[in-house]
């Protein structure tokens, strides 16, 4: 598309061009998606794929929530916006604090479409908190606190533009509830669709927008929760209660199709749409499985020491839990009240196998709290750090052998690839990235023909959803290997916007019935004023915490 790039010209296109629904279905797989389909259980989504075009569309490196979300909105690699995970690591302290997903400088959709006199409606976005003036409403999603007079919304006053039956509206879309394997976790979660159905409906046809941007997270929530009851290959497939909890995560798939389609219908036709998710979901082993083959490397040192007994029994029960899957089906099969007295029992003796039971001062390596990103120890990073820079590349080479070294029962790899970040990462935020990046395989075969293997759970995977139809849109596309950081200079492209010439992402060439030159801005879309943000709170910082504990991220 290069070759038709003009230069920015006075705003002569937008003016024309047909409004834009961007949908995510947070975590959505083609694995799920398509059989569904194909059984007549997703009409809609269905039925665009019929009239447009549909792709694999891959996620970021690793595909953490924040860090692809950001990505979709800003159309940037993670080392210019500088989100890399849900939480940052304070290299003077080792503290881990909740990123402020707003530090960067980098201008969102919403930010460019709204200095051209463009009206954006932006609702239940991840990690949009805390939200930013902007030309238009927005209300903001997962990765909000919710605590009293948190601020989540934009203008602060929206319900005065909703009628008294949408008020109660004016929330975060995630339960109240605990995640957990209930009835009342699925029952609150189709409660949140319905009212979400009615509100997006309602300002899709009452609202003035050009662009409408809305996320659904019910699909990566009940994926997290319920993924080990759709995978034939794990024992909890044949499980008593396995039917109805399948059926309940299934049905979050025909919720979103349902409320997709009165969205669009309030829309009206003269809309083009796309579809898509910020990653995928399949069976990989256990976060613990990571931290476990670390320590077993030597990567990874626990308080105390090696002949300290409290390190050893760190390491024990670390093992324990990633080799024998019944402890874990055992805690996770716990309610609530008794989730918490095991952790608070663990945590009072110090047999808490987690981050901060790490030797911060001895580990070679520190990973993130999913333990996908790597960062090496080094003192010329981290002032307490006991690797030598010179040994970095070393280090390196040995613990991604060490990693890909790791087989399942039947043989095959549990790491698909590693990375190093130097390779995925360019821009002012790179050198803050980390410095080695974990994929893991995905065991899950829509066929049913995984071998069997109990220490498979549900998690993120690297391959999306991406779905396009309307007016502009052309039918069974082949599109080139669509990723999350074309979507931003997309969707600026059918909205006939210039794309600014820092994005790294490109407009997908194919996709246009009709294709038009593309626009190049001359502007860089980065904001001037670098706000500063105050810390959050302590309330915040806890409520955002048990929001990454409810889905298994700490």
């Amino acid at each position: 598309m290069d070759a038709q790039a003009t230069k920015d010209t006075p705003h002569d296109g937008g003016a024309t061009a047909r409004r834009l629904l961007l949908v995510g279905l947070d975590g959505a797989t083609f694995d799920v998606l398509l059989p569904l389909a194909e059984a007549g259980r997703l009409p809609v989504l269905a039925e665009l794929m019929r009239a447009g075009s549909h792709a694999p569309l891959a996620s970021t490196i690793p595909p953490i929530t924040p860090t692809a979300w950001t990505t979709v909105f800003t159309g940037k690699n993670p080392g210019k916006h500088g989100i890399y995970d849900f939480r940052e690591l304070d290299p003077a302290t080792y503290a881990r604090r909740p990123v402020h997903v707003d530090r960067h400088r980098q201008k969102s959709l919403w930010d460019l479409l709204g200095v051209r006199g463009r009206r954006s409606i932006v609702l239940d976005v991840p990690f949009t908190y805390p939200p930013r003036p902007l030309e238009g409403l927005m209300l903001t999603g997962y990765g909000t606190p919710r605590t009293p007079g948190t601020r989540f919304t934009y203008p602060h006053d929206l319900t005065g533009l909703l009628p008294p039956e949408l008020h109660d509206q004016i929330r975060v879309a995630l339960p109240a509830h605990a995640f957990d394997r209930s009835r009342a976790f699925v029952d609150e979660w189709r409660a949140i669709m319905d009212g979400r159905r009615r509100l997006l409906a309602h300002l899709a046809r009452h609202e003035p927008w050009d662009f409408f941007f809305a996320v659904f997270s019910i699909t990566d929530n009940m994926a997290h929760v319920f993924w080990t009851f759709l995978d034939p290959a794990h024992p909890n497939y044949e499980r008593a209660e396995a039917p109805a909890f399948r059926e309940a995560f299934l049905g979050a798939y025909e919720q979103c199709d349902a409320a997709l389609g009165e969205l669009l219908a309030a829309a009206g036709p003269d809309v083009n749409v796309l579809v898509m998710s910020d990653h995928g979901f399949g069976s990989i082993y256990t976060r613990q499985f990571l931290f476990e083959r670390l320590a077993s490397g030597g990567f990874l040192q626990y308080s105390g020491g090696q002949l300290n007994v409290r390190g050893r029994l760190l390491r024990l029960l670390l093992a324990a839990y990633t080799r024998a899957p019944f402890l874990r089906e055992m805690v996770k099969a716990l309610r609530p009240g008794g989730k918490q007295l095991l952790n608070e029992g663990l945590r009072r003796t110090g047999l808490m196998p987690e981050n901060a039971a790490v030797d911060t001062a001895r580990s070679p390596l520190l990973p993130t709290d999913f333990g996908l990103q790597l960062w090496v120890n080094s003192r010329d990073r981290f002032p307490q750090g006991p690797v030598d820079p010179a040994e970095r590349a070393a280090l390196l080479d040995r613990a991604s052998a060490h990693l890909r070294a790791a087989t399942a029962p039947d043989g095959q790899p549990i790491v698909a690839a590693t990375y190093r970040g130097a390779e995925l990462y360019h821009g002012p935020e790179a050198a803050a990235g980390p410095d080695l990046i974990i994929e893991l395989a995905n065991f899950y075969r829509p066929d049913g023909g995984g071998a069997r293997n109990p220490h498979l759970e549900g998690g993120h995977t690297p391959q999306g959803i991406f779905i396009a139809a309307g007016p502009d849109i052309a039918r069974d596309a082949r599109l080139p290997e669509p990723a999350l950081v074309d979507l931003a200079p997309t969707v600026l492209h059918l909205l006939g916007e210039a794309v600014p010439p820092d994005m790294d992402g490109r407009v997908l060439a194919g996709l246009e019935a009709a294709p038009r030159p593309v626009r190049r801005g001359t502007e860089p879309a980065v904001r001037d004023d670098q706000r500063e943000t105050a810390d959050f709170t302590p309330a915040e910082r806890a409520e955002l915490e048990d929001q990454l504990r409810q889905l298994g991220y700490l």
